[in-house]
Order: C-alpha cells, then sequence, then structure tokens
C-alpha cells in the first residue's frame, strides 16, 4: 500500500467521532482490538447460539462462506478496534437471524409452502437510481417491498395487522442511527431508514456468501473464495427469507433490488425462474466514483489504514466482468423477461418510467397507484441530505481508464447512458 495515497482521504470523508477515534487509539496499544475481539467463526457460532437459547441451524449449508469471510477480515481487511467490533457485532445478529428463522421454520413448516410469484428485481450498475426507482415503485399500494426493520429483525415473522406498529421499527432506527452518528457523512451518500424499502442486502448477507461484504472492509481473500463457488444456496436462502417475511404480510408482487445481483444474476433466476428484472443504466464513469465514495464510507470506518486508490482500482475489476456476464446472459435467458431504464429518463419522468415497466411485463398499474408514487417523490426531493460529491482522481482512476474496462457495457446500453 501506499502510504501517501492512504494518507490522503477523499474530500467528503468526516473525521469519526471523538469515542470512535478514542476506542482505536487504545486499541492500538492491545494489536488493534485482536486480544479483545474475536472473530474466530466458531466462536461467533457459540455466541449465537447463547444469545438465542437455539442450537438448530437447518439444512442449508452456511459454515464454509462464515469461515472465509471471518479469515479475510481476520488476515485482509486491517480493521481497527472499531471495525472489529462493528464486524462482529453485524455477523453475530446474522447468526442469530438464521437460528431464530430455523425455529420459525420448524414450528410453522407451512412458511415453505408460500409462493413468491414473478417477483420484480432492479438491478444493474450501482448508483444509478435504483434506490429512487425501488422506493417509487413500492409506494403502490399493492407492492411488497422489504424495509430495513424487517430485514435486520426478520424473527417472529411480520403481520399485517401489526406491520406499521411492530416495536422492530424502533431497535433498528436506534442501530441506524448509531450507524450515521459514526459515519455523519453516509446519509448524503445513501439514506438508510428503519421504515422505507431498502435492497435485499441484509437477506444475502444472512447467507454470508454474497461479495456485499466487500461494501464493509476490503477482503480481497473473500472475493477469491467467492470467485470459485457460485452463490446458489446464497439466493436459496434468499428465497427463504422472503417466505418468512411473506408468510403473514402477502401483497400481489415483491419489488427487489440490490446491484450485488447482478454478480450472481445466473444463480438468482435459477431460483426465481419467474422474476422479471429491470436493468438501470447510467455512464461508467459517473457510476464508479459514486459507488466507490460509498464504500469508502464504511471502509475508513472499519480500518485507519484504508487506501481510496485501491479501492478504486478494486471496485473496477469487480464491476466490469460482472456487467460483461451480464450481458452473456440476457443472450441465454431471452431478453422478454429484461428492461433496460436509462438514469436520465427515470429522473426526468419517473412516473412515465414506472408505467412503462408495468406496461412492459404485463402488470396492471391503476390510477391510485400511480397517485401514490407522485405523493412519496413530492416529499422525497434529491439531496434533502446534502449533495453527494465525488471525483474519480479521488480514487486513482481516469475516465479512459473507466470507458476501457466498460467498453462492451458502452457499446450494448448506449441508447441508456
Amino acid at each position: 500500500m501506499n502510504p501517501d495515497s492512504a494518507a490522503k482521504a477523499p474530500q467528503h470523508a468526516a473525521p469519526r467521532p471523538l469515542p470512535i477515534r478514542l476506542l482505536n487509539a487504545a486499541g492500538r496499544l492491545a494489536g488493534d482490538g485482536r486480544p479483545l475481539v474475536s472473530l474466530d467463526p466458531e466462536r461467533m457460532i457459540r455466541g449465537a447460539e447463547r444469545q438465542s437459547g437455539l442450537s438448530d441451524w437447518g439444512p442449508l449449508p452456511f459454515r464454509p462462506a462464515l469461515e472465509a469471510l471471518m479469515e479475510s477480515l481476520e488476515n485482509d481487511a486491517q480493521l481497527n478496534t472499531f471495525g472489529r467490533m462493528m464486524m462482529r457485532d453485524y455477523v453475530l445478529r446474522m447468526l442469530v437471524n438464521r437460528l431464530t428463522i430455523q425455529r420459525d421454520l420448524k414450528a410453522h413448516p407451512e412458511i415453505l409452502e408460500v409462493k413468491i410469484t414473478r417477483p420484480l428485481f432492479i438491478l444493474g450498475l450501482p448508483r444509478t437510481g435504483s434506490t429512487l426507482l425501488q422506493r417509487l415503485l413500492a409506494a403502490n399500494p399493492d407492492a411488497r417491498s422489504p424495509e430495513s426493520w424487517e430485514m435486520m429483525y426478520p424473527s417472529p415473522p411480520p403481520e399485517a395487522a401489526t406491520y406499521d406498529t411492530d416495536p422492530r421499527r424502533k431497535l433498528a432506527r436506534r442501530r441506524l442511527g448509531m450507524l450515521n452518528w459514526s459515519a455523519p457523512e453516509y446519509p448524503s451518500v445513501h439514506e438508510t431508514l428503519a421504515d422505507v424499502p431498502e435492497e435485499c442486502v441484509y437477506l444475502l448477507q444472512t447467507a454470508f456468501a454474497t461479495y456485499s461484504y466487500e461494501l464493509m472492509a476490503r477482503i480481497p481473500g473473500f472475493r477469491r473464495w467467492l470467485q470459485q463457488h457460485d452463490q446458489l444456496e446464497t439466493y436459496r436462502y434468499h428465497k427463504i427469507m422472503l417466505q418468512v417475511l411473506q408468510w403473514r404480510c402477502e401483497k400481489s408482487h415483491w419489488v427487489l433490488k440490490s446491484p450485488f445481483h447482478a454478480l450472481s444474476l445466473g444463480e438468482l433466476l435459477q431460483v426465481y425462474p419467474d422474476a422479471s428484472v429491470v436493468l438501470t443504466h447510467r455512464e461508467p464513469a459517473q457510476v464508479v466514483p459514486s459507488l466507490c465514495s460509498l464504500f469508502n464510507v464504511f471502509h475508513t470506518l472499519t480500518s485507519d489504514r484504508s487506501d481510496p486508490k485501491q479501492l478504486g482500482s478494486d471496485l473496477l475489476d469487480l464491476l466490469a466482468p460482472a456487467n460483461d456476464r451480464v450481458i452473456e446472459l440476457r443472450r441465454t435467458q431471452g431478453e422478454e423477461r429484461f428492461l433496460d431504464i436509462g438514469y436520465r429518463e427515470l429522473v426526468a419522468d419517473p412516473f412515465s418510467t414506472a408505467q412503462r415497466i408495468y406496461t412492459n411485463f404485463g402488470r396492471p398499474l391503476p390510477a391510485a397507484a400511480l397517485d401514490a408514487m407522485r405523493a412519496w417523490h413530492a416529499g422525497n426531493p434529491q439531496h434533502k441530505h446534502g449533495v453527494h460529491r465525488y471525483t474519480l482522481d479521488e480514487f486513482g482512476l481516469e475516465p479512459a481508464q473507466v470507458d476501457a474496462r466498460f467498453a462492451t457495457y458502452r457499446e450494448r446500453y448506449a441508447a441508456f447512458i
């Protein structure tokens, strides 16, 4: 790592609160907290069993992915003490969720009979308006889109009668409030609230075998492990979690979103063979630095030695091949299940975009649903938490370099970027 590049943090990175800086300073005296905060996977599993009082993990395998993740966090991520605590707490919560979900499935095996019919997935390059599109479509009263609180605390399954008053909302608000306190620049980069639809990254991370953990720390060893293992079990568990959430709180269809789905689209379509897919598009030279800045929020929180220029290279190596694979996959899966949406089109006329999506996939969109979308949009203007600023140069990248890596993508989707 180049010390000079690591020392020059991107201009939008905010200083961490004093208690975090003091904790990390104290932790450095004790080896970055290693003796104090264990990331040993077996200890994590035993801790989850003690915390939940449960021990049945169910039939789907997850331990190899957990072990690979924790090994990379230990050896690659250069975590500071706060980062070790944050990752231990996060992974422990995912493990407890698996145990409590398995308890629910044993008590109510009919959950596994719940039909997930024609889900709508929004994916494509990150930072292309996919959050806007998900929340807009989710304003349709007939649509079901997972909110942060229910993905963070999925057990017991939410119920329609108490959905809006569930006490887990308060727990999620408190946890997200701590994140925003820890990283005050985060809301301007990606607003995450307990009570609004959010990308289903939590559902992926409960299965552990997902590239989405790279958002939180630099873990190249885990990426190499994932490249040798498909994510089919991840999407099988993703579906189980949707069945849990839908069991007592059902609507006509799911609206789901995560750019990370593009990295495992083949596995997603195996598990959801009737899924419809919306791909959102934007110039890669605008997308890549925006995504880098999002990752940088977490990497500078969990490590004092993060390198923004290394981050730029890492994400370019992750995104460009993934989009080439999506283009190839479309040829074999059939174009009728895909729809392309440009960022400029979405921002200029979101309601016509919503109508085009529903019409394309043969779904009704009543006037009342469009009115609900307009009301939501009016109450959620862009940049309400501040303008998100970023440049390619901050992350050691140049426009020509990005354009070259995305040459196939830019040619295929020229009409939408």
